[in-house]
């Protein structure tokens, strides 16, 4: 082997040996054109890289946690505001004020008058539930009925929010009625607020048995409202209607008391079925429930009405009558509660056929 021969062998082991060798160009152009042979391999992250996706991961799982129990928080907070505002209550008492303004009006019913005084009725009324549940959160904590609302339950804290509440819907309903109808409006919903608040809840449901028939007047103001809303006056339909409301309400609430006069007995509430005794409460509450019946057919006697109140009235009464019958000569709290249940159908039912009344007018 000679010595160029012995030095392109020596420069070829150097070059297997260490990458950087020097190369005859002949070599270095056959090693440019055969394939490296590198692989790319996955090297594992270091501890650090490999924690950051697990860190990524529990943030967002976290915040995922964060807001459904916020969302959860919104919505229960929400449907306690809704629970304040008694809207099965404020159902009916909607219905009076709209027997009021139909009554009074007839079939020329002004509707964008009669959408705000369903706006600024609902307002007062869910306002007047507000408060109600601010001034009775004591009691509620003792009736097994109102354990479960949201103050004693402390879902609403401080409970003074409930009271923020329901005067700032008092607020907007005055507003909406006094600007966007009539003083005399404004002022039929606000007489219910201070009934309902001042007289019977503040005044009388713990100290006297008539609670119930003062506080009855509250529920009569919405058919007020409803005439004051239509004709700026107060209509002789109207007047009928918050009479029958008077009438109907302490047999309603009286029958509901006598089914759970325990519960009202532990929160010493002077309720007449928890007062009375049995035969007496239930004396009561079917003279008071016969007494609305009656009233309701008595006012076909007026100018008031004609033939499509008639007969819903005779038909409504009638059956009113039927179970009022079955509670005095079966009492019991099963009886007292299906008395309880239809009276407010009974209502509803002659509000309705009041309305349908005053827009077809078909003469006896």
């Amino acid at each position: 082997m000679d010595s160029t021969a012995e030095t392109e062998g020596v420069a070829s082991r150097d070059h297997r040996a260490w990458p950087f060798a020097v190369q005859s160009p002949e070599s270095a152009l056959r090693r440019m054109s055969r394939p490296s042979g590198l692989r790319l391999v996955p090297t594992a992250p270091s501890p650090r890289e490999a924690s950051q996706p697990r860190k990524s991961s529990f943030a967002n799982k976290r915040l995922r946690t964060l807001a459904d129990s916020a969302r959860r928080v919104s919505a229960v907070a929400f449907s306690d505001y809704l629970q304040l505002m008694k809207l099965r209550i404020d159902a009916l008492l909607l219905l009076v004020a709209a027997a009021g303004f139909v009554a009074t009006s007839g079939a020329a019913a002004d509707l964008p008058r009669f959408g705000l005084l369903m706006t600024a009725g609902l307002l007062g009324a869910a306002g007047a539930s507000a408060t109600n549940h601010y001034l009775d959160r004591d009691l509620d904590a003792v009736m097994r009925r109102t354990q479960t609302r949201p103050l004693p339950q402390h879902r609403i804290e401080p409970p003074a929010h409930a009271l923020a509440f329901g005067v700032g819907l008092l607020g907007l309903s005055l507003a909406i009625a006094g600007f966007g109808l009539n003083l005399l409006t404004a002022a039929m919903i606000g007489l219910g607020y201070a009934i309902y608040v001042g007289v019977y809840t503040i005044g009388l449901k713990r100290t006297h048995v008539s609670n119930i028939v003062i506080g009855g007047l509250a529920g009569s103001c919405p058919a007020l409202a409803g005439s004051a809303a239509a004709a700026n006056s107060i209509s002789l339909p109207a007047v009928l209607i918050a009479v029958l409301v008077f009438l109907w309400t302490p047999g309603h609430f009286w029958a509901l008391a006598y089914r759970g006069r325990e519960d009202y007995r532990r929160a010493h509430l002077p309720m007449l079925p928890a007062v009375w005794d049995d035969r007496g409460s239930v004396i009561a509450i079917a003279g008071s429930t016969a007494i609305a019946a009656l009233a309701s057919i008595a006012f076909i006697w007026t100018s008031a009405f004609d033939a499509v109140y008639l007969i819903v009235a005779i038909g409504s009464s009638a059956v009113l009558l039927g179970l009022t019958v079955k509670f005095l000569a079966h009492p019991s709290p099963e009886t007292a509660w299906a008395g309880y249940r239809f009276s407010g159908i009974y209502l509803a039912a002659i509000l309705i056929g009041m309305m349908a009344d005053a827009i077809l007018r078909i003469p006896l």
